[in-house]
């Protein structure tokens, strides 16, 4: 039983990791985002799990930046307004900080319903794909960590270059 949930689980995280598409971001939905707050202290604390691990490998610290910030609390209030976790109009968000912060590579993970920081973190470097980008070559980040209307919170992580 307990490879079939795991089985399940990574099948689920693959799909998500590979869940790219060109949707419009605009989707319609009865949940008002507009009272949503990122919780900057879970973001905060992301940051730092984050950096820590990326110490402990060797690598460069990520900074904050207000850009990918912004694109990430977007992005998670729009996960949030359709009750799914998804990278839709990914290449949009990449268009932007190239445009805005002359970005060359970018990366983002995204996770939903882990209560805290730490788990979120954890939940993100036992999956290959996340691992990949939070050991990514990239300097900046931005970090949103919103609750939706039922109290569970949905994490955009964005990373660039």
């Amino acid at each position: 039983m307990k490879k079939i949930s795991r089985l399940f689980f990574v099948i689920f995280i693959a799909t998500a990791i590979i869940s790219c598409s060109s949707e419009d971001d605009s989707g319609n939905s009865d949940i008002s985002t507009d009272e949503l707050i990122n919780e900057t202290n879970i973001s905060d604390d992301i940051l730092v799990l984050v950096n820590q691990h990326r110490q402990s490998i060797g690598l460069s610290t990520l900074s904050k930046n207000e850009t990918a910030e912004q694109l990430a609390i977007d992005h998670t209030k729009y996960m949030i307004s359709i009750d799914e976790i998804n990278h839709d109009n990914f290449n949009q968000r990449g268009n932007i900080l190239g445009d805005e912060e002359n970005a060359t590579g970018t990366a983002e993970n995204v996770a939903r319903f882990y209560q805290d920081a730490q788990s979120v973190v954890d939940g993100w470097l036992n999956s290959t794909g996340h691992r990949e980008n939070i050991e990514g070559n990239y300097m900046y980040t931005g970090i949103s960590a919103i609750k939706d209307e039922n109290g569970r919170y949905y994490y955009t992580q964005l990373f660039y270059r």
